[in-house]
């Protein structure tokens, strides 16, 4: 027997099966989302628990012994509070394309609740839940990426708020300046327990065999000791690093529709909004399929797509927008407020998609002079800012570098910014032949991350883009 892997982050995961898409089984670090969703439920024909790991707050330890949370355990809303106090910064991914940022959530929420066992709407509108948010400072689309960013630079938050084997990764790495302390709220938290779930009858001798050689002894211990999760067989023995305590499970929603209407309050009116900038490749490269298929993707940026993960995709309340196309030199931007109520926005969008659908292709193709042209401007409005927002740049070209700037000229540039612009990622989409060293260079040096769509279809690549903004 033989594992083809197809991966997905989890939420996105639950609606390719929604729309049709066939697999044998499915394995997600919590299967709770799955398993309430009336029409998909009934496709799950066993499901077991493969490994353990709760989503907790890692805290620098001098952080953590300043607040005395070293030596006694806080409360959620004691974290809330502190959050909201400026008294630390966190790291979280966004909760509507990572699990631990929807665990840690759904946690908050729970444990801020008057009765935990029966959240109700009143709930979702506590404002400790937005107090708890301003502690944020960096936001990613995936737990990865988040400890990654982190380990590169720990100037730039407190801590992060991450698996329970990410944090001990982490503090075993040997490249934190000082190791994280984990954080174990009084009130409990929510743990990621890796089902592997069976979809396909038909497979369910390999599933059986499958699942026994997971929960098995000897595999148990050696996943374990080489990813620092818990096991769920209690013969195996667990690697020394993990603290040998009881975990105080918070409850999980029963309803889809309460997540739902979660994750649509955090995007319009708790997180902290994003001011972006579009950098647009409609060079003469483009032309036919190429310009076809960017302006889809953008579109559905701009839709009123009105369920699953595509209503997460589509810009939000709050946020600033910005469109630049290029070819042989930059356009003027072209600036899209997103507005603060679904009707402003709605109308913003609307005229995102007037100015997309006209897009056509010609010239050459000046990569470098427009994304400095975003980051300035990005700059300069971060230095005058008066509330806090998460600047990002994406960048979608299919050609190498031939107008303006070099590579060379850029990097010389980018090096002597100060933080104002030194602190915005931008994060390059390779499509068609783009230079993929060189993109992958500037998603480095600016602390972003390369999105490859050849794997991919674009539209894919930029919805999942939206969990870093």
């Amino acid at each position: 027997m033989s594992l083809a892997f197809t991966y997905s982050g989890t939420l996105d995961a639950v609606d390719r099966i929604a729309a049709g898409g066939q697999f044998d089984a499915l394995w997600v670090s919590h299967g709770k989302y799955l398993a309430m969703n009336d029409v998909l439920k009934s496709r799950i024909l066993a499901q077991e628990k493969t490994m353990l790991s709760p989503v907790l707050l890692g805290l620098k330890a001098s952080k953590a012994r300043a607040l005395g949370w070293d030596k006694q355990e806080p409360t959620w809303r004691d974290i809330a509070d502190a959050a909201k106090a400026g008294k630390f910064t966190f790291g979280m991914t966004n909760p509507t394309s990572s699990n631990t940022g929807l665990t840690a959530t759904i946690g908050l929420a729970a444990a801020l609740a008057k009765n935990p066992d029966a959240l109700t709407a009143a709930d979702l509108k506590n404002p400790r839940l937005a107090d708890f948010f301003k502690g944020q400072s960096l936001t990613s689309g995936s737990s990865g990426w988040l400890a990654e960013i982190y380990e590169r630079d720990q100037s730039k938050v407190d801590g992060i708020i991450n698996y329970e084997s990410v944090l001990l990764s982490l503090n075993a790495g040997g490249k934190l300046a000082e190791p994280l302390t984990l954080v174990y709220p009084k009130e409990g938290i929510i743990t990621a327990d890796y089902p592997l779930m069976l979809l396909n009858g038909a497979r369910r001798a390999d599933y059986d065999k499958l699942v026994a050689y997971l929960r098995s002894k000897d595999f148990q211990t050696r996943m374990s000791a080489q990813t620092l999760r818990r096991p769920v067989n209690a013969d195996a023995v667990a690697a020394t690093s993990i603290p040998k305590r009881t975990l105080i499970e918070l409850p999980f929603p029963g309803q889809a529709s309460f997540i739902a209407a979660l994750l649509d309050d955090f995007l319009s009116d708790v997180r902290i909004p994003g001011s972006s900038r579009y950098v647009l490749d409609v060079s003469g490269s483009m032309q036919g399929g190429r310009i076809d298929s960017l302006k889809r993707s953008m579109l559905m940026l701009a839709s009123d797509a009105p369920v699953g993960t595509g209503r997460y995709a589509r810009f939000q309340n709050r946020e600033e927008v910005g469109i630049i196309t290029f070819s042989t030199e930059p356009s003027p931007t072209v600036l899209f407020p997103m507005g603060s109520t679904p009707e402003q926005n709605s109308k913003t969008r609307a005229a995102i998609a007037q100015f997309i659908e006209p897009l056509a292709s010609e010239g050459a193709t000046a990569i470098y002079s427009s994304t400095q042209r975003a980051l300035i401007e990005l700059g300069e409005q971060r230095s005058r800012a008066q509330e806090k927002r998460y600047y990002t740049v994406v960048l979608m070209t299919d050609g190498e570098n031939n107008r303006g700037l070099t590579q060379a000229d850029f990097v010389a540039w980018f090096r002597a910014q100060g933080e104002g612009v030194r602190g915005i990622p931008v994060f390059p989409i390779l499509f068609g032949e783009g230079n993929a060293n060189e993109l992958g260079d500037l998603a480095s040096l600016t602390g972003g991350k390369l999105f490859d769509s050849r794997s991919n279809s674009l539209a894919a690549v930029f919805k999942e883009i939206r969990g870093y903004q």
